[in-house]
């Protein structure tokens, strides 16, 4: 969340001081920034409820989270963050706000890959099951055998 803010700040002091803006019609600006807005903010939810945070709610740690948005993606809290830094660059329409949003992308997607390490070390095999049916950031296409 720290960086949707972030983009949030630099892009409107950006806007203030004559920094290039993004080539949108208002329309397109606002519907993409709401569009992606509800989003993220529908996927951070989901995935907060699925797997509440563990810290403040004393569950337990040790069970590998698979429901909800976890069963179509691995990192939905980490995409609805990224999704909300980018409503908020198309929202103000500002091109560093986009550059931010892009810096972002690639923090987070770092982080994941640190993070399904030490979860690939926790869960072991159960995590590499999941893993390979599941989508990082992307829901991967099911597939299904056809009967012979």
């Amino acid at each position: 969340m720290p960086w949707v803010i972030g983009i949030i700040i630099g892009s409107f002091f950006a806007n203030r001081s004559g920094l290039p803006l993004l080539p949108l019609a208002d329309w397109a600006s606002y519907g993409a920034c709401t569009f992606l807005a509800v989003l993220g903010i529908s996927l951070l939810a989901l995935g907060l409820k699925a797997c509440p945070l563990t810290v403040l709610s004393g569950r337990d740690r040790s069970a590998l989270v698979t429901k909800g948005p976890y069963s179509y993606i691995r990192h939905p809290i980490c995409l609805s963050c990224v999704l909300l830094a980018f409503s908020a660059a198309i929202g103000f329409k500002s091109a560093v706000g986009l550059m931010l949003a892009l810096v972002a992308l690639v923090v987070t997607y770092v982080h994941a890959l640190f993070e399904e390490r030490e979860l690939e070390r926790r869960f072991g095999r159960a995590y590499c099951e999941y893993k390979s049916s599941v989508g990082m950031f992307i829901p991967k296409r099911k597939t299904t055998k056809s009967p012979r």
